[in-house]
Parts: structure tokens; sequence; C-alpha cells
């Protein structure tokens, strides 16, 4: 059986980023992704959500997550709108119609990478649905809910490279680093950083160079800022 090798990042999108001359990461970002790997996301809500979004005939839909829920990227048109499914056993839908006429009724959610907006959906399914669909924007409220958790494999014995900032040892403070080497004898090392060399420039196994000119304390989260003098060699 093939061997794969999976790294796993949560992301929250929806904060906004301002510029800097250094990237910032925090930890769990990969800073470095180079050669044979393939990426899969997935949308994530973690905690106990409820929407309410309008249907036919002045009805309303009832959209209840009751936990946990991992919602796949089930189709993507031509513009790149992607459409996030969720699991029937994760998600309750219901309408305040008597009668709705619909079939079962599955919900999800719409993503516009472009402005990075996101939208409720409710769509019929099975054969006695029509393919109907209704949306509705999210409110403000519920963006902190939502986010994106990106799989990361590769096939081990393949030429992929992946840097990742794991956050820092609790005794010691130190950066943590883990470097995935796919055809590498020993394919996961790790690099320890220690706050007193920072700033500073940084060697990476397998030749990179980076530099790394804070590591800031904010909000209990460590974030560091970045910048690859010479990218990992592929």
């Amino acid at each position: 059986m093939k061997k794969i090798l999976s790294l796993l990042t949560a992301i929250i999108i929806f904060a906004a980023s301002p510029s800097y001359a250094f990237e910032k990461a925090v930890p769990m970002d990969f800073i470095f992704k180079g050669g044979d790997f393939r990426e899969h996301m997935i949308m994530v809500i973690d905690a106990p959500l409820s929407a309410r979004i309008a249907g036919p005939d002045g009805s309303h839909f009832y959209i209840d997550f009751t936990g946990r829920c991992e919602l796949q990227n089930t189709e993507t048109d031509d513009n790149g709108i992607e459409t996030y499914s969720a699991a029937p056993n994760t998600v309750t839908v219901r309408s305040s119609a008597e009668k709705t006429g619909n079939g079962s009724l599955a919900a999800g959610l719409i993503y516009e990478p472009v402005t990075s907006s996101l939208a409720w959906l409710v769509h019929s399914t099975g054969p006695a649905g029509t393919g109907e669909r209704w949306t509705e924007e999210l409110t403000e409220s519920e963006y902190q809910f939502i986010g994106f958790q990106t799989t990361i494999t590769a096939d081990v014995g393949t030429n992929a490279v992946l840097v990742q900032y794991a956050g820092d040892l609790p005794d010691t403070k130190e950066i943590v680093l883990e470097i995935t080497d796919a055809d590498a004898t020993e394919i996961l090392t790790r690099k320890l950083i220690s706050t007193d060399d920072i700033p500073g420039y940084f060697q990476i196994s397998g030749g990179g160079i980076l530099a790394i000119e804070s590591a800031e304390n904010v909000d209990g989260i460590r974030i560091i800022s970045y910048e690859w003098v010479k990218e990992p060699p592929l």
C-alpha cells in the first residue's frame, strides 16, 4: 500500500490582514510549500450554530448545527464560486411552512473567493425534490464561527518539501519549525529557535535560509514575522 503523508492546519480567513514587509505566521501555518504536494480544503463550523433564511411564499428555513461540522467542497462554478455541503447527519433543516413540497432538504454554504463572502444555502434533494435553491448572506456575527481547514498530502518518496510553524515550547518558549522532506531518509525533522536569537537568519535543513524579524506574543498567540532569503531547494 502506498504510504501517504498528511498534515493539517486550521485557517480562519475572515479577519483583515494588514500589509507587512515581512510575512506573518501563527502556529500551524505553513510558511513554505513546494514540490509534489496536494491540498484539499474543507469548511469547518466548530461550535453549535443556528441560522434562519427566507424560503418561498414568506416561509423560513431553520438550519441547526449541533456541534463541529466539516463541509465538503461539492461544486465550483465557472466563476470560481464554491459550494460546500454538510453531511445529513451533522445538520438539521426544517421549514416554517406546513407543507414544503420540496422533498428532503439539505444545507451548506456558498463561498465567493474574490470578496471572501459567505451565504447560507438550502436546497432540495432526492427524487421528490425539485432542485430548488435558497440562499442568504451570513450576518456579520456569524462569520466568526466559519473557518477553513487544509489537508496537505504528499506521497513518501516524492519531491515535496513543507515547512510548518508549529508554535513554541511551553517551557523554553523556543520557536518550533517542522520540516517535511518527502524523499529524505528522515522525513520529518524539527528546528528549535531561541527567541534570544531573534531577529536573525536561520539555516533550514536542505539548504534554505529563513530570516525571522520578530516573535511577538499577541493575546497569548506567538506570531512570527519572517522572510525567505533562500527558499528550501526541491
